[in-house]
């Protein structure tokens, strides 16, 4: 495999990440640059608990293997293409290091990871976790989101 071409899953992930996935992140940020600093610990809590992409193509290609194989146990062998299916699924995102179903997932409003992460880091500089951060903190200038976004952009 030519590693010239090759993509990480990061970029992968921006190059499926659509605009208004983008724009809402920035909405979110210019909503909690308003709020105080509990508001924004809560959000952060809510967002390490929010389910993502890759979290859940892992669980139902998992649930669907499973289900396949305990059927096809249980005597029911044509059933047994479940978990052929699910596996096979699996090798070909590992092979292919992509999902096709990533859009029906983001029309479930489901994140890729690293864009929760982002989220998550962008929260805490709008926080002041980072002391040294080139960012000003919100009371000194009006709704930095679009700053913070640059800021913590990989």
């Amino acid at each position: 495999m030519s590693t010239a071409h090759a993509e990480t899953r990061t970029e992968q992930m921006r190059r499926h990440n659509s605009r208004e996935t983008e724009a809402q992140l920035e909405r979110n940020i210019a909503y909690y640059a308003a709020q105080s600093d509990e508001v924004i610990a809560q959000r952060i809590e809510e967002l390490k608990q929010e389910w993502s992409l890759e979290r859940c193509l892992q669980a139902n290609v998992a649930t669907l293997g499973v289900i396949g194989c305990a059927l096809g146990l249980l005597g029911r062998k044509r059933y047994l293409w479940l978990a052929a299916s699910a596996f096979g699924f699996l090798l070909y995102n590992g092979v292919r290091g992509c999902e096709p179903a990533i859009s029906q997932l983001r029309r479930m409003g489901l994140r890729a990871r690293a864009e929760i992460d982002r989220e998550i880091y962008a929260l805490r500089v709008l926080r002041g976790d980072f002391k040294n951060a080139s960012i000003e903190r919100p009371e000194l200038k009006p709704i930095p989101a679009k700053e913070i976004l640059q800021a913590i952009k990989a």
